[in-house]
């Protein structure tokens, strides 16, 4: 478990380095990439095993992983979207 937290705090900050000094778009297009790929199937993960032990049970883990995983991942394609189409305001 620690070496998700690592990875998924890694993956927080590159996103943040790379889209930093970037136009709206690009950022979008970052921030929905890390998103799909790194963070939420590792948050998801994370939140699903800490809430399976705290309640005992792996099936109620798994839902909350699976539900967490997929709210993420429509966010990350909202966000992706947002970058490709997103017309620029001059």
């Amino acid at each position: 478990m620690p070496i998700a937290i690592v990875i998924l705090v890694a993956a927080i900050g590159l996103a943040a380095y790379l889209s930093k000094n970037k136009e709206r778009k690009k950022k979008f297009t970052i921030w929905g990439i890390a998103a799909i790929l790194l963070i939420a199937p590792l948050l998801s993960w994370i939140a699903g095993i800490l809430f399976g032990m705290e309640e005992g049970d792996g099936f109620v883990g798994f839902t909350v992983m699976l539900y967490s995983f997929v709210l993420l991942e429509v966010i990350g394609f909202i966000l992706l979207y947002f970058g490709i189409f997103k017309r620029m305001r001059r």
